[in-house]
């Protein structure tokens, strides 16, 4: 539509001054990447070259910065807060065209019709002042004849948004709009999405040579929808509302507090679908029996220690939950604030009655009536519906679904993009975490056991350093909740015979199957590996065995990684994902380790007889303690009078010959020239000084695959100078014209660069 269209600073100013040229002009610019970094500037309506100038440099395609203006900076004095604000001159709409239905072409048009279009505008919206397209969405002004007081005002934009069907939230008197004629510069998020940088122009009037239309608050011939009555405080969505429900004691018979209802009294009693209803989940289940309770008439409490004792067969499913209290508690509340919102009947309706279409709160009293609720697990950074029969069922069809049962059987149109969009707000107001309610549920007996775990209960050696190892793994599991993402790129690697109970440990310590990640593939590619980790708490990776130098070097850099960043299936963009998870190593092999660097990362232990059933009973009991030193600030650090002590019994780890499989894997199949400084670095040793042993090692290990020592032109290791050097060759002439140079990158980890005389490549200095 503006193919052709280019940024215009001279325009964009000259169409501020049209819109009140006796007020000031207030501009802000913003950085499109990273944080906004806004720079305000104020011109006088003489200021015109000045103003444009701002306009002109923030806005080039060097400085990518966003123009905005405030259109009530006629009475503004200070910085741009609403309080500084004595009245407003415009009211304004800020319409996305996300937040239409259709395609975005079809959103483009609907949104332009009802802004330009006087046969699809509503009645008693007057045609704008001012409309411009800002690349996402239209923006328009409407100036008044008379300053108006700010509430007022601020009503009058709630109402044209209303009526215009935008989203809420762009209602104040101190918003910012985007400048016309100038580029919207899109942040990463946006462009993710498929859009592109894009210019705010302007469509009416395109005639500025006549002064702009101005109007009289009677002229705007629209009101807010009426909201039903509610007391102060109380909530107007499916959001459970901030209120504590206690158990209750329940009778010796609990018929005396049970409602007389036969066939959900049995329910309740059974566990099973009261006749005629089909629950598909024992979750939609429960929440049913509790949202049934509690309209009968019974006391939270006693509901809450119903769903919660073990001999009833309702609880079967809660007392499942890794903390069945607080999930109790959960079903109990959110059914008292959903019985809260169905009793109030429709909360915005039409002069006639009927609920208005689209309205977030009406959408949520729709979800209320047929039992639909939301939540967000943000261990897993999931979503999670459920009645209706819908768990399981992907958000796209629940909001076809629902927007078809709410028209079918309420009577009451809520397009799917609409229904979607509140229950995803549903989720996002009722978020939980599974294990973090699982670790703030437990009370420690205390009893101390996580210094001595690995000796009590996996035949280890009883002695100090295996009392870290394996309580700052526990310590570590639990901050690693608390605190997503921080540093612990260590390893407890299980040692033993097939069989012992090592991959038993590892998935009995994460409490929960669907906790626990025992098929890390460190071959996957970094998405795979990251999308694993973020529905584990406990992984254990099983290729220890047989490891060689490339899945060496893959392991190193998977333990130092703290936040992944991928895009996950049907996604717009990609996220940062903060570790929330331990790493348990095992194996079978008494050397494993083929590095000869970051082995300080493994923290090997040997185990013996491993007792399930005793570490089964107690697991509880070790958490619980790592909880309380965790909140204590204990380390996760090995304590450094150790670190002499680790790097022994890591050493011992190291394959026989580990130079071998190090220098083959780089060099058995290659020709050309290398330093013996690069043959240092990549071998982990210290590149200033080389016992004779170690010389003597890499000369015979060279030898044998054919590279011959002595002095030649090489390289030094930071690439900006070639002279004679000590170092290997292989190959003929030509074949010696190539130079293999290491280097350490992110992570630690040493690559080999390849430099090629004979094509003149150069070191990427």
């Amino acid at each position: 539509m503006v193919g052709n269209l280019a940024p215009n600073p001279a325009r964009a100013i000259e169409f501020l001054h049209w819109l009140n040229p006796d007020a000031p002009i207030y501009l802000e610019s913003m950085a499109n990447q990273g944080e906004a970094r806004p720079i305000a500037r104020r011109f006088s309506r003489l200021e015109i070259s000045e103003a444009t100038s701002f306009v002109a440099s923030g806005n080039s395609d060097d400085a990518q910065r966003n123009m905005y203006f405030l259109p009530n900076a006629e009475f503004l004095e200070g910085n741009r807060k609403k309080q500084n604000l004595s009245a407003v001159r415009f009211l304004h709409v800020d319409l996305d065209y996300k937040d239409y239905p259709g395609t975005p072409e079809e959103q483009a048009d609907f949104v332009i019709g009802i802004l330009h279009d006087d046969k699809k505008r509503p009645k008693g919206v007057p045609l704008p002042s001012a409309i411009w397209e800002t690349g996402g969405g239209c923006q328009a002004v409407w100036k008044l004849d008379e300053p108006l007081d700010i509430q007022k005002a601020e009503e009058l934009n709630k109402a044209l948004l209303f009526v215009l069907q935008g989203g809420p939230g762009t209602h104040n008197a101190d918003r910012l709009l985007r400048l016309p004629w100038t580029m919207n510069w899109l942040n990463d998020k946006k462009r993710a999405d498929g859009r592109e940088p894009a210019l705010a122009w302007a469509f009416e009037p395109m005639d500025l040579t006549k002064p702009p239309r101005t109007y009289s608050v009677a002229d705007f011939r629209v009101k807010l929808p009426k909201e039903a009555a509610k007391p102060a405080g109380k909530p107007s969505a499916l959001a459970a509302p901030m209120v504590e429900v206690e158990p209750l004691p329940l009778p010796d018979h609990l018929y005396e507090v049970l409602p007389p209802e036969p066939e959900w009294v049995e329910a309740i009693m059974t566990g099973n679908n009261p006749p005629g209803k089909t629950y598909v989940s024992r979750s939609e289940l429960v929440y049913a029996a509790v949202f049934w309770m509690l309209g009968k008439g019974m006391q939270p409490g006693h509901v809450l220690s119903i769903i919660v004792s073990p001999d009833v067969g309702i609880s079967a499913h809660v007392l499942e939950k890794p903390n069945p209290l607080a999930y109790g508690h959960r079903q109990v509340v959110r059914a008292m604030a959903a019985i809260e919102l169905r009793t109030g009947g429709w909360p915005v309706r039409d002069d006639d009655g009927r609920p208005i279409k689209n309205f977030p709160q009406n959408i949520r009293y729709a979800l209320a009536v047929v039992g639909v609720d939301a939540q967000r697990n943000t261990f897993t950074q999931t979503d999670e519906f459920r009645g209706y029969g819908l768990d399981g069922r992907d958000l796209n069809d629940i909001a076809e679904i629902l927007s078809s049962a709410f028209l079918r059987d309420l009577d009451f149109v809520a397009a799917p993009t609409y229904v979607k969009r509140e229950l995803l707000a549903v989720a996002h107001e009722q978020q939980y975490h599974p294990v973090e309610d699982y670790l703030d549920g437990l009370v420690w007996d205390g009893t101390p056991r996580i210094d001595r775990w690995l000796a009590v209960y996996c035949g280890a050696d009883d002695n100090e350093l295996n009392a870290e190892f394996g309580s700052k793994l526990l310590i570590a599991g639990v901050r690693r909740i608390k605190q997503p993402g921080v540093k612990f790129d260590t390893m407890l690697v299980l040692e033993g015979a097939q069989g012992a109970g090592k991959s038993q440990i590892a998935q009995r310590l994460a409490i929960r199957d669907e906790w626990f990640c025992g098929s890390l593939d460190l071959k996957s590619d970094d998405k795979t590996k990251a999308e694993m980790l973020t529905r584990a708490w406990i992984v254990e990776c099983q290729e220890l065995d047989g490891m060689n130098k490339t899945t060496s070097q893959s392991l190193k850099k998977f333990l130092s990684t703290a936040v992944d960043m991928f895009r996950p299936a049907y996604a717009r963009n990609a996220a940062e994902y903060r570790r929330h998870c331990i790493i348990l190593g095992t194996t079978n092999e008494l050397a494993y380790l083929r590095d000869l660097t970051g082995n300080r990362r493994i923290w090997p232990v040997t185990v013996g007889e491993i007792d399930l059933g005793r570490f089964s009973a107690d697991v509880d009991q070790l958490w619980a303690e790592a909880v309380v030193r965790e909140a204590a600030g204990e380390s996760i650090n090995l304590s450094p009078h150790l670190w002499d002590v680790a790097k022994k019994v890591q050493g011992r780890r190291m394959v026989e010959d580990a130079y071998a499989d190090v220098l083959e894997d780089a060099f058995g199949e290659t020709k050309g020239r290398v330093s013996m400084d690069s043959v240092k670095l990549l071998l982990g040793l210290d590149t200033a000084r080389m016992s004779p042993v170690d010389k003597r090692r890499i000369n015979a290990v060279m030898a044998k695959l054919g590279w011959d020592y002595g002095t030649h032109r090489l390289h030094d290791l930071g690439r900006r100078d070639k002279a004679q050097r000590k170092g290997f060759v292989r190959g003929d002439a030509d074949e010696r014209k190539v130079e293999y140079i290491a280097r350490r990158v992110d992570g630690g980890i040493v690559v080999i660069d390849r430099l090629d005389a004979q094509r003149h490549e150069e070191p990427p200095f």
